[in-house]
């Protein structure tokens, strides 16, 4: 039985009307942008045309100040002319499609994940050296509470050769981290990555593979469904829990999933479910100030995300009466 995300109808003839009662807000926030980078540039201008001759040598060395100082100026005023643009699109657009989609449910914008939650899925070894996370959602679904935000974790990284040392940041994970707590806890650690052989993760696959597996105390599973086999990998500390866990319609799910949107990861540690699912792009902010706010396939791709998270959790809440049932956290070695 396949298993694939049931993604409520919205009201889409009243979003777009809602988006395009934005445009008349979205041209006057693009003329204030190009206000503000004109200003900045013409600036710029005036300081260098003035600065060689009234300060002779020292000339360039104001010029580069100035225009440094100018530089922030602009990218702070841009943050501040675009912000209000952005917060009634998230009002007026995407939160009755949060509703529509996930009925209950809290949006919060400016919030996020804490980094500590990022660290306790134990899903990516490597501690980031930045770490931010926006567009944080919260409610329950099937009578599991489930929390997921937009999560962006990154590694300083120091690349050096004859001219010398740079300093730059790599992605570790960048996409949606969902955690859904179960109210029947049990003692266990199971984490599942794409398989190896991924091609959209290459070496990185790898290296979670191995860092969150032997390396923490836990062994690679074999499971007895060749299909979910070639998709994941799985590592657990008890090949007995990580069976129960990986029920086969937990299996199915994730498999629907990732035959469906792509690679995922996924934990479950002593009755949570941290769930990872990567994205390239910010899924929950407004088209470019220079494209028209009305974007069906947008709309359609914030719906499918929303109603991911709530189609998995609602496979895995049917779950959480197997899992009671079978007492895990009680279960005695033999």
């Amino acid at each position: 039985m396949a298993v694939e995300p049931h993604v409520p109808q919205p009201d889409l003839p009243a979003l777009l009307a809602q988006a395009r009662g934005l445009e008349s807000l979205r041209r006057a926030t693009r003329a204030a942008v190009a206000r503000v980078w004109l200003t900045a540039v013409g600036a710029a201008g005036a300081v260098y045309l003035l600065s060689g001759p009234l300060l002779g040598p020292f000339g360039w060395f104001v010029f580069l100040v100035a225009a440094f100082a100018l530089l922030v100026w602009a990218l702070l005023r841009h943050q501040s002319v675009t912000r209000p643009y952005r917060e009634a699109y998230k009002r007026r657009v995407l939160a009755p499609l949060v509703e529509a989609v996930l009925p209950g449910f809290r949006h919060e914008p400016e919030a996020g994940l804490p980094q500590e939650v990022y660290l306790a899925s134990r899903l990516f070894p490597t501690r980031p050296d930045r770490y931010a996370s926006e567009d944080r959602f919260s409610g329950e679904v099937a009578g599991v509470p489930l929390t997921f935000a937009e999560v962006h974790a990154e590694r300083e990284h120091e690349d050096c050769d004859k001219d010398g040392c740079r300093t730059e940041y790599v992605t570790i994970f960048k996409g949606l981290l969902a955690v859904a707590e179960f109210p029947k806890a049990f003692s266990g650690v199971v984490l599942v990555y794409p398989d190896r052989s991924e091609r959209l993760l290459g070496p990185l696959s790898q290296s979670l593979q191995r860092l969150g597996g032997r390396s923490r105390g836990l062994e690679l599973i074999r499971l007895e469904d060749p299909e979910f086999e070639r998709r994941f990998v799985v590592f657990s500390g008890d090949p007995i829990t990580a069976r129960y866990v990986l029920s086969t319609r937990f299996m199915e799910a994730l498999r629907a999933y990732r035959d469906r949107y792509g690679p995922l990861y996924a934990a479950v540690i002593d009755g949570t479910l941290y769930l990872a699912l990567p994205t390239r792009a910010d899924l929950f902010e407004p088209p470019p100030l220079w494209r028209r706010g009305v974007d069906v396939r947008r709309l359609k791709r914030y719906a499918e995300a929303l109603a991911t998270m709530r189609a998995v959790v609602s496979e895995l809440g049917l779950d959480v009466r197997i899992w009671g049932e079978r007492a895990l956290g009680s279960r005695k070695p033999k």
